[in-house]
């Protein structure tokens, strides 16, 4: 953990005759506190980051559970619909659009576009819905991209039949369209340095404020739920493999 705990914040008036003991102390909130840390010490390492209200976040449909002492951070790709061709404020209103459609909130805690510039997707405050029974002290972050290559969705996505059974026929219909879209893609995206040196940053900053022992691809946290996911992609997996490196982590 960092050193920058939060417990209280003070002000005092300059006045002829005053002294420091005239601080006047306001109790805040911890959580918010840190929140709002997070975001600074981006800034301070020269690093773009937008919060909610910055690039207009949308209030969630459903109220989010709470959620607080994060142990892992799971890396995420927007996937095939996905282009670091397109600006990227616009895709991360395109992916919470997505999300509120099915969860009725964004899913991720924070998005990096292909530019480098970091998203405050979800208040970190709040529960995720970015791994299917396993969002409960996981960060997820998102880039908004697409890292997988051609044909990864059937090998090593969860499978219509099973998304059927388990989700139900709509569901199923739209993993067999996504496996299907991916068989024929041809295009993918390759990560930025931008985009490599903000994810960095920012999984770095994120350890210095909670006891993070694990990091992995969504990939790797679904296998160990016994479920599968194509996400992040093969470059997503790479990154995920770098940052665990990086910061001398588990893997899920």
């Amino acid at each position: 953990m960092t050193d920058y705990t939060i417990t209280r914040w003070t002000h005092a008036s300059t006045m002829v005759g005053s002294s420091k003991d005239d601080a006047i102390e306001i109790i805040v909130n911890n959580r918010a506190a840190t929140r709002q840390a997070i975001i600074d010490a981006l800034t301070l390492k020269h690093f773009k980051i937008k919060t909610r209200s910055a690039w207009k976040a949308k209030e969630p449909a459903t109220s989010p559970g709470k959620d607080w002492d994060y142990t892992a951070i799971a890396i995420h790709h927007a996937g095939n619909s996905f282009s670091c061709a397109a600006d990227g404020a616009d895709e991360m209103r395109k992916a919470e659009a997505i999300d509120l459609a099915k969860f009725g909130q964004v899913s991720y805690h924070y998005a990096i576009d292909c530019q480098g510039t970091i998203y405050e997707a979800l208040d970190i405050r709040y529960k995720g819905r970015h791994i299917k029974d396993g969002n409960a002290g996981v960060i997820g972050i998102v880039f908004l991209a697409d890292f997988s290559t051609r044909g990864e969705a059937e090998k090593y996505g969860p499978g219509v039949w099973n998304t059927t059974k388990e989700e139900g026929v709509k569901r199923g219909i739209s993993e067999g369209l996504g496996v299907l879209k991916d068989e024929f893609a041809v295009n993918h995206d390759e990560p930025s340095e931008r985009q490599l040196e903000a994810a960095s940053a920012l999984t770095k900053t994120l350890t210095d404020f909670f006891n993070i022992s694990t990091l992995g691809g969504h990939r790797e946290f679904a296998k160990a739920l016994m479920t599968s996911r194509a996400c992040p992609g093969v470059y997503g997996m790479i990154i995920a493999g770098m940052l665990r490196r990086e910061l001398e982590l588990a893997a899920p």
